[in-house]
């Protein structure tokens, strides 16, 4: 039996990343594609500058989808739950209609999405690190390190609530107003935050303590 749960621990992960990763070519393909395709974004219009806006949260969402769990799988052994074999197809989905919406005339609905996609994101990470907490092998790391509470979510809570509300509140009412730019950037900046975050995370993690002679 242990040999079984040996063998999950050290291919299932590395099978879901690879999962994860084509996944996420897709998603850059078909954004390449919108940006390629889409005449008004080589534009000086407010149109344009929203829209690169929204390219460029989807462009660093993609690629913390991928650094949430790729840098857990590299780092860290857990023993997988069948959530993390479906996990990718979700994210996929998630991610293929946000650039669907990629449109200022559904930049509402498009925010909601962008919540969801945050939320997962951090799922992803969270859930990992308190499997991987779980396992002995990891216990190098973990000991001493205490549990993640909701103050170490409060970044990723706060810009969830936001695009939720706004989002909403822009897929009724349709206002389309200079607070959009504003949410945007807002959006942009949390989101380089949380990969700054976790480049520090990553950092700390890997790097080699000096030995006592």
């Amino acid at each position: 039996m242990q040999d079984i749960t040996s063998r999950v621990k050290h291919n299932v992960p590395a099978l879901v990343l690879t999962l994860l990763g084509i996944m996420q070519a897709f998603a850059l393909e078909l954004l390449w594609s919108f940006i390629v395709e889409t005449p008004y974004l080589f534009a000086l219009t407010w149109q344009a500058l929203l829209s690169w806006l929204q390219v460029s949260i989807t462009l660093i969402g993609t690629i913390l989808v991928w650094v949430s769990y790729a840098t857990n799988v590299t780092r860290f052994l857990w023993v997988p739950t069948m959530q993390e074999f479906v996990m990718p197809f979700a994210v996929g989905l998630i991610q293929f209609s946000i650039i669907q919406m990629l449109t200022v005339q559904l930049i509402g609905p498009w925010m909601v999405l962008v919540a969801v996609l945050i939320l997962t994101i951090n799922w992803i990470a969270h859930s990992t690190m308190r499997k991987a907490r779980l396992d002995g092998d990891n216990s190098e790391f973990f000991t001493g390190t205490t549990t993640a509470g909701w103050r170490d979510f409060q970044l990723a809570i706060g810009s969830i609530a936001l695009l939720l509300v706004y989002g909403i509140y822009e897929w009724v009412f349709a206002p389309f107003n200079a607070a959009t730019l504003s949410i945007l950037l807002i959006t942009l900046g949390l989101l380089l935050v949380q990969f700054r975050l976790m480049a520090v995370w990553w950092s700390r993690s890997v790097s080699t303590k000096p030995s006592k002679d």
